[in-house]
């Protein structure tokens, strides 16, 4: 069986790796996520971590960051080459960095999702609030005792005010109307995706605790 370990990038050692990406899709979001990770964070955190098989070969990356009070992982950007995709290299990673953050005893998780990555965090069983200001799709919820492998488990059984416990201004506020802003395009995915997601878009069920 594979064995594989977890290795922190900063940005120099994030640019070697970024040279061994072939397909120029996955090479542009690598340059985004750089750029991005440069105006946002300057690399101080040590949030960029690279998934290694054996040999040392980076299978998938993962910007992320924890608050300084441990309250919060928040997940910034996840991908894997296009050649690498279909092995769950990406998902592996996350249940690793959801371990990590376990053993600091970081309370929640947050994510937003474009509609191409909706499948991905599906079928692991997140949800999502509403959109927020740029369309993505919000999640916010607590951090399963047993990680990324009982969010589906603790979705089924745990009621909406628990899942947003003391949260409930904060995700509001980030979600609240964006839906009926969206452009003309982007309402077209966004009634798709509604249907895709079914019962895990949960922005009927926020509003009402809100009435």
């Amino acid at each position: 069986m594979p064995q594989y370990h977890l290795e922190y990038l900063n940005r120099k050692t994030y640019v070697t790796s970024m040279e061994t990406i072939k397909d120029p899709r996955t090479l542009k979001f690598a340059t985004m996520s750089l750029e991005w990770w440069d105006k946002e964070f300057g690399w101080y955190t040590k949030g960029c971590i690279a998934l290694c098989s054996d040999e040392n070969i980076h299978l998938s990356y993962i910007f992320f960051k924890i608050d300084k009070h441990n309250e919060y992982i928040t997940v910034h950007n996840i991908f894997t080459q296009t050649s690498m995709r279909r092995n769950g290299y990406a998902q592996k990673l996350l249940r690793m960095v959801f371990a990590f953050a376990l053993g600091l005893h970081v309370k929640r998780f947050k994510l937003t999702s474009i509609s191409n990555s909706l499948d991905f965090y599906l079928s692991m069983g997140f949800v999502y609030w509403g959109v927020n200001s740029v369309g993505d799709y919000y999640c916010d919820l607590p951090m399963p005792f047993d990680g990324l492998d009982g969010v589906a488990f603790m979705i089924k059984n745990t009621d909406t005010p628990t899942l947003i416990g003391r949260k409930f201004e904060k995700i509001h506020t980030k979600v609240l109307n964006n839906d009926i802003h969206l452009s003309d395009l982007q309402n077209i995915i966004y009634k798709n995706d509604l249907i895709r997601m079914g019962k895990s878009y949960m922005l009927d069920e926020l509003l009402y605790i809100k009435e």
